[in-house]
């Protein structure tokens, strides 16, 4: 059956398999917003074999999300690529197997736990700065990257990789390029194709893999309660009373290492670049911190004395949400926006544009963390800033996200100043998550002398 389709672009197969010859690879954030800004916040796109509808109205969000949640599964060209190495875990799974394995996780991120959190996530950063030196030459992508790989394997695993960290960091790498790859492939070879990326990614999971039967191995002879989401997995129960194999946990491990580290520390990443590019916000970010920690380590109990690094934070995730979207297909046809959508169609829910939309944002490339203080918070559309998602499926981490960023961010201000590095030009790309093409190349000027380091209590 034949519906009426939104506006947007029809580009036929002889012209794609042109531009595939001539043309760069595809900027799918820069796709993002030139789609809404030509044809609204509701488009079709056609581009040879793929077709797509993109969304990034408020409303529309919401009714995807919240109201008719239960009318979408996530879209199969996303559980594709994504599926070898995140499995059946929660970003993934569907269904009844989704509620149980969300309700069995849940408790591990109530706030109160999180709390108890907090001094592992500072200890770990002053632990960070006692290697940096001033006139020192740094990626603060990548610092970041092993920074918070350290911290969600302590908290959430309650396990020591510092290790492996520039390893698995590496790892990620190699399978994040290779899933966005395949996402935004026009064409993709059969699956039987050893292609050299094929044999490259094969090789990081079955590495990754050992480092996390490894930590199950090891709690599973333990046989220790520790409080952490591992242990609580690992005591889950069906109705049957049988546990959850290797399998299961191997796919939520992995799925947490992913979303709790390569999130937070992308989040973190550009926040320091936006700093750099914004003398005025950094100096009111630093008179906050210094006025309330007066240089002792942050707690959790600072938090809500700190409602500027808030902002700071959350201004940089409007700019480069980690996720800039979600991927839907509808399981039968569906309404949205006065327009039938069939079944199985690929939908693209930008957030990305979304964030970047001059009506629901001005001056939206402009980083002005004062957006978010209460009195201009409350005056957003809404549903127009959703840097988690939203709905049943929003990340199951964002609180725990949102804490650990603001306490590195102000431990971190205490003691160094970042100044971008000449000559580079910032790109960001989609590569599942938004991270810096070429990276962020930064110099350490050291505000005073670092102190020791606090022991992370293992």
């Amino acid at each position: 059956m034949q519906y009426a389709l939104p506006p947007g672009d029809r580009v036929g197969l002889p012209r794609t398999l042109y531009l595939m010859l001539t043309q760069p690879p595809i900027d799918t954030l820069a796709l993002a917003l030139t789609t809404r800004e030509r044809f609204g916040r509701v488009s079709f796109t056609r581009f040879g074999p793929v077709e797509f509808y993109q969304i990034s109205d408020p409303d529309l969000m919401n009714d995807v999300l919240v109201k008719q949640a239960d009318q979408f599964h996530k879209a199969k060209l996303f559980r594709q690529a994504l599926a070898p190495f995140l499995g059946n875990g929660l970003l993934l799974s569907e269904g009844d197997f989704w509620k149980r394995q969300r309700k069995l996780s849940q408790p591990a991120f109530h706030y109160r736990r999180i709390e108890t959190y907090a001094e592992t996530m500072v200890a770990y950063t002053r632990q960070m700065l006692t290697r940096w030196r001033g006139g020192q030459d740094i990626y603060i992508d990548r610092e970041m990257m092993k920074l918070t790989l350290q911290i969600v394997a302590r908290t959430l695993f309650d396990a020591d990789v510092s290790g492996d960290a520039d390893h698995v960091g590496a790892l990620m790498n190699e399978i994040l390029d290779a899933s966005n790859a395949r996402i935004t492939a026009v064409f993709t070879p059969p699956e039987w194709v050893p292609t050299r990326q094929r044999m490259r990614v094969r090789r990081a999971i079955v590495e990754l893999d050992a480092i996390l039967e490894r930590i199950i191995a090891e709690r599973r002879q333990s046989n220790e309660d520790r409080g952490d989401l591992l242990s609580m997995l690992l005591a889950a129960l069906d109705d049957d009373g049988t546990g959850m194999t290797d399998r299961q946990l191997r796919d939520e491990l992995m799925t947490i290492f992913l979303a709790g580290h390569e999130t937070t520390a992308m989040a973190l990443a550009w926040t320091w670049y936006l700093l750099s590019q914004n003398p005025d916000a950094t100096a009111k970010l630093r008179a906050e911190v210094d006025l309330v920690l007066e240089g002792r380590p942050a707690t959790v109990a600072d938090l809500a004395r700190l409602p500027y690094t808030e902002q700071v934070v959350k201004e940089a995730l409007r700019l480069y949400p980690p996720a800039p979207g979600v991927s839907r297909e509808p399981v039968q046809d569906v309404q949205v926006g006065g327009y039938t959508i069939p079944k199985g169609a690929l939908m693209l829910l930008s957030m990305y544009a979304m964030h970047h939309d001059p009506d629901l944002f001005p001056e939206p490339e402009a980083f002005k963390p004062e957006r978010f203080a209460p009195e201009n918070e409350a005056h957003l559309v809404r549903h127009s800033y959703l840097p988690f998602g939203g709905g049943p499926r929003i990340c199951i981490g964002n609180t725990f996200a949102l804490m650990e960023a603001r306490l590195i961010l102000a431990t971190m201000i205490q003691q160094v100043d970042l100044a971008l590095l000449p000559g580079q030009q910032i790109i960001p790309q989609q590569m599942v998550t938004v991270r810096p093409k070429h990276g962020i190349h930064m110099r350490i000027a050291l505000r005073k002398a670092v102190p020791a380091a606090d022991p992370v209590m293992v």
